[in-house]
């Protein structure tokens, strides 16, 4: 791995998702303005020996998830199927993610890069609404289902490949 001389950006990991009615991976672009991804460590604290000061914490698990803001953008089909789940108040979708390292390419000017697979549950809050005369906008929860995949993903053919 080549690590870059300079700051990472946002746009620097692109977000590849595949869900209901799609099958190839597209790009989560166009509508998606926020997406802050959170691990949610479940921990065990409180232990603190008597010999000892301070107190012990132990992490024994993640809860990961992704808040995510978007405006209702009908001609990106990720966008759209966000705002029709939210509108229609369907339970229980899933999609699939692939987080794309675009400054981790595994091999030079190959289009494959260092990535990760995740499952995310869709848990909308506001389903696409707003104030007077602004823009419709969508927030929830993408909260993850199992365990984070890592990988390689050809942005040319959009295929994951998962490691070892």
């Amino acid at each position: 791995m080549t690590v870059p001389v300079r700051e990472l950006k946002t746009e620097d990991n692109l977000h590849y998702v595949k869900f209901e009615g799609q099958d190839a991976y597209v790009l989560a672009n166009k509508g998606i303005t926020d997406w802050t991804a959170a691990m949610n460590p479940n921990t065990d604290d409180g232990v603190q020996y008597i010999g000892e000061s301070n107190q012990e914490s132990q992490i024994l698990g993640y809860a990961p998830s992704v808040d995510y803001s978007a405006t209702a953008y009908p001609s990106d089909p990720f966008a759209q199927w966000l705002y029709t789940l939210g509108k229609t108040e369907q339970i229980g979708q899933t999609f699939d993610e692939v987080e794309v390292e675009t400054w981790n390419e595994v091999e030079s000017a190959s289009g494959t890069y260092h990535a990760y697979h995740r499952t995310y549950e869709v848990q909308p809050d506001n389903p696409g609404s707003g104030e007077g005369g602004g823009k419709l906008t969508m927030e929830g929860t993408f909260a993850q289902k199992g365990k984070v995949e890592e990988g390689t993903f050809n942005i040319s053919t959009k295929t994951f490949t998962k490691a070892g």
